[in-house]
This record gives structure tokens, sequence and C-alpha cells, in this order.
């Protein structure tokens, strides 16, 4: 099976009233403008320079510093293998921690931060297995908690709502297993479930209905709820949308595969 990919972008500008404060903006506007047309064109490594630069200029700006951990993440994601991940995941993470030092207040800082989180605490995961579970727990658990802080502060953002849903539907299909010694040695395990993570993607579907990752983190749901027909509607759906990302076409590349996968085992 396809492994699942999140891709979120974050969204945002700032203007300012004095001539001096406009031209400073004018900068900054570039980058983002600039890093968020390099996302959409698949160019994640150009897009991290735009980033970078626009924060040369402005080091303590939270919506570039999201930007920028949303970028490196998918980084991550998007190159084979792991080698070289562990570095680039953890500067994720402190740059989205920055921007929500900079920003208390900016929803996407917090989705930002639960991204890296948890994108960090997979790759712990996978790498390292039962050596570093309470790490990797207690790493889901700040990723839970800085998305539901972002929900609270934006809840017409699909991209919390996007999170939730794969956080719930990733951790109800680990191992039993792994569950029971999370129960007995590692201080519990969270309560997730399918149904949950069901309605947290139906409401990202709600507020972001052409969006190829919404899609497809659904259509995965479904299949973990043995919903075959209603999968493989959403995965249609999914390789239908324009993708926003280089991140967007690869999880198009995953959806095709599953297609022909399902399609296959209906015959």
């Amino acid at each position: 099976m396809v492994t699942p990919r999140i891709l979120i972008l974050a969204v945002g500008l700032q203007l300012v009233a004095s001539t001096f404060a406009d031209a400073q903006t004018s900068g900054r506007q570039v980058s983002v403008v600039l890093g968020d047309s390099l996302m959409t064109a698949g160019m994640t490594v150009d897009a991290i320079e735009a980033y970078r630069a626009g924060l040369e200029q402005h080091p303590d700006d939270a919506v570039l510093l999201s930007k920028l951990s949303i970028a490196l993440a998918s980084w991550a994601q998007e190159t084979p293998g792991r080698e070289g991940d562990e570095e680039v995941l953890v500067e994720a993470v402190n740059v989205a921690s920055a921007a929500v030092r900079s920003d208390p207040d900016l929803s996407r800082a917090y989705t930002a931060l639960s991204i890296a989180v948890g994108r960090y605490g997979q790759h712990l995961a996978h790498v390292h297995r039962i050596r570093r579970a309470r790490q990797v727990i207690d790493l889901a658990k700040q990723a839970k908690a800085a998305v539901e802080y972002a929900v609270v502060l934006d809840p017409y953002d699909f991209a919390p709502h996007t999170i939730l849903g794969v956080w719930h539907r990733e951790l109800t299909i680990v191992h039993p297993a792994a569950k029971a010694v999370a129960r007995l040695f590692l201080g519990g395990y969270p309560d997730v479930s399918l149904e949950e993570s069901e309605r947290f993607l139906n409401r990202a579907v709600e507020l972001a209905p052409d969006r190829v990752t919404v899609r497809m983190q659904l259509a995965l749901t479904y299949l973990a709820m043995d919903d075959i027909d209603v999968a493989l509607e959403e995965l249609r759906m999914a390789v239908e949308f324009d993708p926003r990302s280089g991140y967007e076409r690869l999880e198009q590349e995953d959806a095709r595969e599953l297609i022909e996968e399902l399609e296959r085992e209906l015959e």
C-alpha cells in the first residue's frame, strides 16, 4: 500500500501604513509570493531558498517561518530514502517553534509545528522502532496539541482538520501489540478511531473540496474502514484536481496506483 503523505501550504500577508514599513513589507511579500509559486510548481528546494531569503531581512516573521518549516517537512517527504531526513526535520521543528514564539496567535504557525513534529515522530518510529517509542508517543501528543490549538485559532482552515484526520487514522491502524506495549510501559495510548478520522477529513473536504491532499487522505481512511467503493470515488476526484505543490503531484501518483490496485481487486 502506498505511504500516505501530507502536505499543507500556509498563507498570509500583513500590510502596514508608513512608507518605510511598506518598503520593508514589499520585500517580504516578494519572498512569500515567490516561495509559494515555487511550491506550487513543485520546486520545493527553490521555495526553501526563497523563504530563507525573506527571513534574512525579516528573521522574526511568523508567516515566513511557518512556510519555511512546511517546505522543509515537505522536502523530507518528497526525497527518496531517509538519509538526511532527521536533520531537515529537526530544523523544521525548530523553525516552526520560532514561528509560534514570534506570533502566538497565528493558526498556521501551530499547523506548521504539528506537521514538523508529527513527521519527525514518524521518522524516528521508522528508523529506530521500539528503541525510541516513548519519544515517538510524546511527539504524537505534541503534534495533536499544536494542531488542536490551530483549530481554535482558525476553525475554518482546512489544514488542521486534515492533520487531525490523518492523526486519528495513523494511530488507529498501529499494530495491536505496539498499542499494548504503549499502554503497559509508556504511559498509555491516545484515544483514537477511524470514525473520528472520517469526521475531521469530511470537514476538511467541506472547507477545501478541490484539494488533492484532502481527498487522498479521506480515501485512505475509507480504505482503512474497508469501504472500497467510497475510497475509489475520493481517489478519482484526487487525480482530477490541479495539484498545488510537488507533494500533491506525488500524492496524485499514489492515487493513480491505488486506483489501479483497487480496480484489479474488484474485478
